[in-house]
C-alpha cells in the first residue's frame, strides 16, 4: 500500500507539469485518471507549477472581418524574434469563441478569465472562460440593473482567499455631474444566496472613461481623485490629488495610498491625451509588474517613460523608481507638429533597412513583464491604429533595446498574468486542510 501510494504521488508530480492539453488527453484514457486530475489538490498543485510559466491575453482580429477573439500567448512569443507567433484564424479556436465576441476581457485570477459585456441597455452581464479547457461558464445569475441615471464607472475582478470565491466588483455614478453624488460600490460574491449586494462608498472619484480594478495581494486596486474643483478632463489636477485607492476583498472595505512625493506638484495633464479624461488608455497607470504594484507614467511634456513600484504592497515609503528613460534612448524620434489643441508630436524609430514611421501622436507604451533575472523589461507599443506594433525589450543593465515585431493581426495584449489550469467557478482548489495557496 505505501508503495502504491508512493508511485501515485510521484505520477501526480510528473503530471503537475505538464500542459493542459496532455492532461485533457489523459483524461480520456481511464476514470481513475481523471479521477485524479480533476481532484482539488492536483488542481492547486498543477496551478502552482503553471504560475512559473506566465503567459498573456492576447487579441486577434480575424482576417478580413472586424471582429476579434482572445488567445493565450508564451513571453517568449513577444520578445524572441526566432519564435513563431501564429497568425491565427477562425478554425484554430474554440467553437464557443463566436459568442465571446461581444465580451471584452476584464480580469485573469487562477487562470479563470472573467468576461463582460460592459454595459447594454442598462445591464452588466459577466461570464467565466477558462482558455486552457476551453470551457465557458454561462453565469446562471441576474445581470446587475443599473438606474437609467447611472452608469459603470469600473469594474474589478479578483480572488477572495479568505472565503476561496471569486467576487466581482462595479463602481457605478451618476449620469448627471452637475450635483454632487457619491459613487457606489457594488460587490458580487459566487459563493452567497445574495448575489449582489452594496458596500461601502467607493472614497474618491474615477472621473474615468473606463478603468478596472487591478488584482494584487487579495485586492482590487484603481486610480482616483479626492474630491475638489478641477476642470471637466481632470488635466489641471496635481497628483498631490491623485491616489491609488484600494479594496480589500477580505474586509470590503477601501484604504488609499498616496502615490511617490516626487510626483508632488507635477500635473496629471502632462500625462495624457489633449481633451482626454484622466485614466485613459496612455499614462497614468497602474498595474502587476514582478509582483509589485506598480505606476506606468508617459510624460508627453518631457517624453520621458517612468515606472514606479511599491516593493511592500501598503507601504508608501517603498515607492522605488525603477525605470526613466526618455523615448529617444528607446530608439525614437520625435517631431512637434500641430494639432487641434495646440501642439502634439508624431513618433518614429530608425531602423537599418527603413524608417519605420508610426505617425502616432496617440502611442501608448505599457509595460508588460520584466524578465532574464530582473534585469529586461517588456514593453508594449501599440497604436491608436488598433494594432500592436511590436514590443520593446530594454536592457536596465546595459541600457540596451531590443524589438519584437508583431503579427499583422494583432490587435492588443491585455497586461495582466494569465497561467494555464484546470480551475472553473465550480471547482475551487482547496488543499484537505481547508486553505489555499491562490493567489
Amino acid at each position: 500500500m505505501e508503495r502504491k501510494m508512493l508511485c501515485e504521488d510521484m505520477l501526480l508530480e510528473i503530471l503537475s507539469w505538464l500542459p493542459i492539453k496532455s492532461l485533457m488527453r489523459f483524461m480520456c484514457v481511464s476514470k481513475h485518471l481523471q479521477s485524479l486530475i480533476l481532484h482539488p489538490r492536483f488542481v492547486t498543485m498543477h496551478l502552482e507549477n503553471s504560475r512559473k510559466k506566465t503567459s498573456f491575453l492576447s487579441s486577434y482580429s480575424n482576417e478580413g472581418k472586424s471582429s476579434s477573439y482572445v488567445f493565450p500567448s508564451t513571453i517568449g512569443s513577444l520578445v524572441e524574434e526566432d519564435s513563431e507567433e501564429p497568425y491565427i484564424d477562425s478554425d484554430s479556436v474554440h467553437e464557443s469563441d463566436s459568442e465571446r465576441k461581444k465580451y471584452r476581457v476584464l480580469g485573469s485570477c487562477n487562470g479563470l478569465v472573467c468576461l463582460t459585456n460592459g454595459e447594454e441597455q442598462g445591464s452588466i452581464t459577466f461570464d467565466f472562460w477558462n482558455p486552457a479547457t476551453t470551457e465557458i461558464y454561462e453565469n446562471p445569475h441576474s445581470p446587475l440593473k443599473l438606474d437609467e441615471k447611472e452608469y459603470a464607472a469600473m469594474l474589478g475582478f479578483g480572488y477572495d482567499n479568505s472565503t476561496h470565491t471569486y467576487k466581482l466588483v462595479v463602481i457605478v455614478g451618476p449620469q448627471n455631474f452637475e450635483e454632487y453624488q457619491a459613487f457606489r460600490s457594488i460587490i458580487f460574491s459566487m459563493n452567497e444566496e445574495i448575489r449582489w449586494r452594496e458596500i461601502e462608498e467607493f472614497p474618491a472619484d474615477p472621473t474615468t472613461v473606463e478603468g478596472d480594478g487591478i488584482y494584487i495581494y487579495n485586492s482590487l486596486n484603481w486610480l482616483g481623485i479626492y474630491y475638489t474643483e478641477y476642470d471637466e478632463d481632470g488635466t489641471d489636477i496635481p497628483f498631490d490629488y491623485v491616489a491609488i485607492v484600494s479594496l480589500d476583498l477580505e474586509t470590503e472595505t477601501y484604504t488609499e495610498m498616496l502615490l511617490p512625493d516626487q510626483l508632488h506638484g507635477v500635473f496629471v495633464g502632462n500625462f495624457c491625451f489633449p481633451g482626454e479624461q484622466l485614466h485613459c488608455n496612455e499614462a497614468p497607470l497602474i498595474g502587476v509588474l514582478n509582483g509589485c504594484l506598480s505606476l506606468f507614467l508617459h510624460n508627453r511634456n518631457t517624453k520621458y517613460l517612468s515606472i514606479w513600484q511599491m516593493k511592500e504592497f501598503g507601504n508608501q515609503r517603498s515607492w522605488t523608481l525603477l525605470l526613466n528613460t526618455s523615448l529617444q534612448d528607446l530608439g525614437f524620434c520625435t517631431r512637434r507638429v500641430p494639432t487641434n489643441f495646440s501642439y502634439d508630436y508624431h513618433l518614429w524609430r530608425v531602423s537599418i533597412g527603413r524608417n519605420q514611421h508610426f505617425c502616432c501622436s496617440y502611442s501608448i507604451f505599457i509595460p508588460l513583464c520584466i524578465i532574464e533575472n530582473d534585469r529586461e523589461i517588456v514593453i508594449l507599443h501599440n497604436s491608436f491604429q488598433g494594432c500592436v506594433v511590436q514590443t520593446i525589450i530594454y536592457n536596465l543593465i546595459e541600457k540596451r533595446v531590443t524589438y519584437r515585431t508583431m503579427c499583422d493581426n494583432l490587435r492588443w495584449i491585455y497586461p495582466m498574468d494569465y497561467v494555464e489550469s484546470l480551475v472553473s467557478p465550480e471547482l475551487l482548489p482547496k488543499e484537505p486542510n481547508g486553505t489555499v495557496s491562490l493567489q
